[in-house]
């Protein structure tokens, strides 16, 4: 078994969300009594949890940290079946793993589904880096668990989405966009974490139907570009009951296939060789255009000849 260090509780866990926690909340510092070491083995992932947990160069920083000073702030657990799930502190864990941890220091909270959820999204939503699918999905998980407790009288007060915008930073409006992209289909999400899509067009794409969504995406997919007007054209065609895949393709590609106006530049040295320099440029316009009608003529019999 790993070798215990010290734990140094460097935060205070004050609670946005005490009064809808069946045993107090978080308040103030946690004290020593209430931390236990639980086996890794026995913690359980959260149940949908949102936010990814990834093998990039900050893992690498807090695996090091780790191993060079323990955890720093227990996770946050309560009871499931015969193991704990894991309410806060993901990455610690992973990152405990991978620095050879058997073991970490949690506090135990018994919590119902949705205070349990409240608290998973406060502990995450405050994050330096969250993808805009890590941020949608987990709004309105919270907003959902809210809902329920408001319902139930354990929570009083704001609208669920004021409560959900105010901590984590956002507006109502944006809490709304954000809202809105759990409506994107799975391809569409991964593009707009890839940022090949911003938000607000995702936000519009969001209000297609699936169907209509996946023309947009193969669209995208290829490298093809699309405004928001296309996006709105799109839906405006759908709601007569006029669109299907081939009008579609015709409204992403429009701006790819529309007509460029063409500029013919004859040098008047080039001119000089066939014009006396006596000619206008409007009798030297004249000609061509003669002798263009006379192609054109031609060149419609020799089409017909070939039939």
């Amino acid at each position: 078994m790993a070798k215990k260090k010290e734990i140094v509780l460097n935060k205070d866990y004050d609670s946005t969300f005490d009064d809808i926690l069946l045993d107090g909340g978080l308040e103030g510092k946690i004290s020593r009594d209430e931390i236990k070491y639980i086996p890794i083995s026995k913690l359980v992932s959260f149940k949908n949890h949102p936010f990814k947990v990834l093998d990039d160069d900050k893992m690498a920083e807090l695996v090091e940290s780790i191993k060079d000073n323990g955890i720093m702030a227990p996770v946050i657990v309560r009871p499931h079946e015969n193991a704990y799930e894991l309410i806060s502190g993901h990455r610690r864990t992973h990152a405990a793993v991978l620095a050879g941890l058997n073991e970490v220091p949690a506090v135990i909270r018994e919590l119902s589904d949705d205070e349990a959820t409240v608290l998973m999204v406060d502990a995450n939503i405050q994050r330096e880096e969250i993808l805009p699918s890590e941020r949608a999905r987990s709004l309105k998980m919270k907003i959902d668990s809210l809902n329920n407790l408001m319902k139930y009288g354990m929570r009083k007060g704001d609208r669920s989405r004021d409560i959900a915008g105010r901590d984590a930073g956002i507006s109502g409006r944006q809490v709304q966009k954000y809202l809105s992209l759990n409506n994107l289909l799975p391809e569409l999400m991964d593009m707009l974490d890839d940022k090949k899509i911003i938000i607000s067009l995702a936000a519009e794409i969001a209000g297609l139907r699936p169907e209509v969504q996946y023309w947009v995406y193969e669209h995208v997919s290829i490298g093809g570009p699309i405004k928001a007007d296309v996006i709105a054209k799109l839906k405006e065609l759908d709601e007569e009951n006029a669109l299907n895949q081939d009008v579609a393709d015709y409204v992403l590609n429009k701006d790819v296939f529309r007509d460029k106006p063409r500029k013919v530049v004859l040098s008047d040295k080039k001119l000089s060789e066939y014009f006396p320099s006596y000619y206008s440029q409007e009798d030297i316009e004249g000609v061509i255009f003669k002798l263009l009608d006379y192609w054109k003529d031609n060149r419609r019999e020799e089409d017909k000849a070939d039939e």
